[in-house]
């Protein structure tokens, strides 16, 4: 860059004087006057119409259309294909409402849950009673699979707490379908809990099915009512800081609320935990199938599959 003819005579005699000595606002005019940015002729499309612009947008719409046209083929082709698999294992293995059909398909497993979980979500959020019906239907159904396959423990985790408040019908109609299922003699005892509520336990007998039904205010509220019993148990000194360990608050949630399970299954096509209980599947083995719509006994026998051929290694 050429310096102007005055600069040219003043500029060498700053020089002389050196940097230092030169005026604060003769340094800043030397500055914005030779440190300039860059000022080359930026490039220009040489297309005056845009044909280039729209051709390049066309092409990203049909790639964008494409796509997405290729994966809906592809998830309705994979609904497609898991609904006829689905359907030709209910028909050729289906339990005919008998316990030793159930018996028979959990037979050949290493190890079985002591204690299963379900999701269940209740349609339309119980604006119906049709709704509440199916789904009453839906957990006698499920305990019949557990008592069928020697499953003592099952826990129902519907987020509204909806089911609460029919505790009674729930029972009767679990009793019901255990009555169908292995005969008026023979069918086994059932008892229902649930958090805050009085049990429903069975008159002169053990309960051999033991169901449990949670709600969304049993997870993170249960854990927000202990720590204020020990805060405040340790406010009046009847607790010590260091008592509170892992161990006494894994007691006292399992006795509040219950054990944690060892297999969760959702019946969603995704797992979806709609706020479960957190503390209780710190270690739980979780299973869903992908494309499922529905209870169904062959994703129940899935995830005790699932469940049988799982590693659990436990750190310390």
């Amino acid at each position: 860059m050429s310096l102007k003819p005055r600069d040219k005579k003043i500029y060498p005699g700053e020089e002389k004087l050196g940097y230092d000595n030169v005026a604060a606002d003769r340094r800043e005019y030397i500055i914005q006057t030779y440190v300039r940015p860059d000022e080359r002729p930026k490039r220009r499309d040489k297309s005056h119409l845009g044909v280039r612009r729209f051709l390049k947008s066309q092409l990203y719409a049909f790639l964008y259309v494409l796509v997405h046209a290729i994966f809906s083929v592809y998830i309705r082709f994979r609904i497609a294909y898991r609904a006829v698999y689905d359907r030709i294992l209910a028909i050729l293995n289906y339990h005919h409402n008998t316990p030793d059909y159930v018996r028979r398909d959990v037979s050949n497993l290493k190890r079985l849950p002591k204690h299963v979980s379900v999701i269940l979500t209740l349609e339309d959020g119980g604006r119906s009673g049709d709704a509440l019906e199916k789904m009453v239907n839906e957990i006698a159904e499920i305990a019949a699979w557990c008592a069928s396959a020697g499953i003592p423990r099952l826990s129902i985790y519907e987020r509204t707490g909806s089911l609460k408040r029919y505790m009674s019908q729930a029972h009767r109609a679990i009793s019901h379908k255990l009555k169908a299922w292995f005969g008026n003699y023979h069918s086994p005892s059932v008892s229902l809990h649930s958090r805050g509520a009085e049990p429903i336990q069975p008159q002169n007998r053990q309960s051999a099915l033991s169901v449990m039904l949670l709600s969304a205010e049993d997870g993170r509220e249960a854990m927000v009512d202990l720590t204020k019993v020990f805060a405040h148990m340790a406010q009046r000194d009847k607790i010590s800081t260091p008592d509170i360990t892992m161990d006494l608050i894994d007691n006292e949630l399992c006795e509040a609320v219950m054990p944690e399970p060892d297999l969760l299954l959702s019946f969603e096509p995704f797992v979806d935990l709609q706020g479960y209980p957190p503390w209780q599947i710190r270690l739980t083995e979780i299973f869903c199938s992908p494309d499922n719509q529905g209870v169904n006994y062959q994703v129940f026998l899935r995830g005790l599959r699932k469940y049988a051929d799982a590693t659990f290694k436990l750190g310390k």
